[in-house]
Order: structure tokens, then C-alpha cells, then sequence
């Protein structure tokens, strides 16, 4: 029984001496250093209040649709026995929803960028 004791305490001085080892003290400069993982930066924040702007400006069935399914993460049978509407309602609001936010929040000359232009080479 001794020897199980004494095998159990070495272990845990010897633990004790790596945990001291691979510990740091805690270091205020290094922290401010450290980059915050939730904080996306000015260009995600600009993105998210462009985003929210857009769907503000959805019609009231749009937008409670799309908080639904997208924000709540209900599935569309599920909004549709909350705003108790069929699910094909569901289904046509969130498209028109997700078709006018991409719309807001696309550039307006799309359709030139999709065109290509034909360069004639001197033969």
C-alpha cells in the first residue's frame, strides 16, 4: 500500500514540475497583442450592417419568413405551422426575400461585367 502512495505523489511532483514548465505568467501586453477572434473587422462589420440594412427594407411577411429559416433556423414546414400558412407561402416568400437582399446588395452594372468583350487580331 506504501509503495502505490509513494508511486502516486512521484508522479504528481513530477507533473506538477511540467505544468510549471509549460505555464506562462499572465502577461497584460500579450494579451492586447493577441488578435480577438469575434471581432471581424471594419470590412465584416460594414458587410453585417449592409445585410441587416437589406433586410430591413424586405415587406413584413419577407422578413419574418427569412428570420425564420434563416436567423431561427427553422425549417420551412416548421415556419409554416408557425405563421400557420402553407409551406409553399414559405417557400415563395423566402425566395423573393433572398432574390431582393441579393439584389440590394449586388452591384448594378452586373450584366456588363457578364458581357464579354471580342478583341479582332491583325493577321
Amino acid at each position: 500500500m506504501f509503495s502505490i502512495v509513494h508511486s502516486t505523489w512521484i508522479n504528481e511532483l513530477r507533473a506538477r514540475s511540467v505544468r510549471k514548465r509549460s505555464s506562462m505568467d499572465w502577461d497584460d501586453d500579450f494579451l492586447e497583442n493577441v488578435a480577438d477572434p469575434v471581432d471581424k473587422g471594419p470590412e465584416a462589420q460594414l458587410m453585417h450592417g449592409q445585410i441587416i440594412s437589406a433586410v430591413e427594407r424586405l415587406p413584413e411577411a419577407q422578413r419574418v419568413v427569412m428570420l425564420l429559416v434563416a436567423v431561427e433556423g427553422l425549417s420551412y414546414q416548421e415556419a409554416a405551422d408557425v405563421l400557420e400558412v402553407p409551406i409553399g407561402t414559405v417557400m415563395s416568400r423566402l425566395s423573393r426575400a433572398r432574390q431582393t437582399v441579393g439584389a440590394l446588395l449586388g452591384t448594378p452594372d452586373s450584366k456588363a461585367k457578364a458581357s464579354v468583350t471580342r478583341k479582332d487580331s491583325i493577321a
